[in-house]
């Protein structure tokens, strides 16, 4: 495979929003954390031992165990940033390609 097969390129007019949302997104991502780990406090379960144990399970799942909501957020933060910083290349790419054309454009033309 070439080096052109193996290479997605996107327009910056394309790429510019969809980094806006990816931006976008992982501040949803970061306020859900925020939210979650206010669930610590869950109560309503009463002072049965059975009752004590749902309502940690209900936290654990919340944050604090390794499949936790808090943790999943996290991961997909990580996962959007990884396709934010991406779409960011090709925004930089594209302008760093812009003014090296411009500035050969520039040369075209003059003699020294």
């Amino acid at each position: 495979m070439s080096n052109l097969e193996s290479e997605l390129s996107i327009d910056t007019d394309v790429a510019q929003p969809i980094a806006t949302a990816c931006e976008m997104l992982i501040a949803e991502y970061r306020r859900m954390i925020v939210s979650a780990r206010h669930l610590k406090g869950l109560g309503g379960f009463g002072t049965l031992d059975s009752g004590l144990a749902l309502q940690g399970k209900f936290e654990g799942k919340a944050f604090g165990s390794p499949d936790s909501l808090v943790n999943a957020l996290e991961s997909h933060i990580a996962a959007v940033d990884g396709m934010r910083a991406y779409f960011q290349k090709c925004i930089d790419n594209a302008v760093t390609q812009e003014q090296t054309t411009v500035d050969s454009l520039r040369g075209v033309g003059q003699t020294n």
